[in-house]
């Protein structure tokens, strides 16, 4: 599991104008300055519609998946603010240098905009993380999961010939 949260961060990473696109960075600010939940939705649609359908479909897939991980936080052991706070500065990035202070700042707010995303994915995304929501739904079970369930046959012991071909002694 770490190695897919290492790659997926590495994916994040590499999206050279990240995911949510620096050149809406302030509109996505702005969006987080609403105060009710409705006006922050509709906002936050609007500028989700403005990211390149590449963006759209990458953000639908993450969220889904992001809020997956925090549903099964006593076994992920990661909240929504701790997803957030991994994964903020790879998903929006102010779009000019800022002085260490300001960046906390900034970074701050991108994180509390990641954890709104998160905890309102489906309102947000409405029917399109619906289905694949269901869709998830008829997965199969991990590996693991099968192995802890999977019966094993015994094991019968070695003959002599078998020893002695590899080389076991009495």
């Amino acid at each position: 599991m770490l190695l897919l949260a290492v790659l997926l961060k590495d994916l994040l990473q590499k999206i050279l104008s990240k995911l949510l696109n620096t050149q809406l960075f302030e509109e996505w600010m702005s969006t987080m300055e609403k105060t009710s939940r409705q006006e922050r939705l509709a906002a936050l649609r609007d500028v989700a519609s403005k990211l390149p359908e590449a963006n759209r479909f990458l953000l639908r897939h993450l969220l889904l998946l992001l809020s997956g991980i925090c549903r099964n936080v006593a076994t992920t052991k990661m909240t929504v603010g701790n997803l957030a706070i991994c994964l903020s500065p790879n998903l929006l990035r102010p779009p000019q240098e800022l002085p260490l202070d300001v960046l906390a700042l900034e970074t701050g707010k991108v994180t509390q905009l990641v954890e709104f995303l998160i905890d309102h994915h489906e309102e947000l995304l409405g029917e399109e993380v619906a289905g694949l929501a269901r869709e998830g739904d008829e997965e199969t079970p991990a590996p693991e999961a099968e192995l802890e369930t999977a019966e094993v046959s015994p094991v019968a012991p070695k003959s002599e010939e078998q020893r002695s071909f590899s080389g076991e002694k009495r």
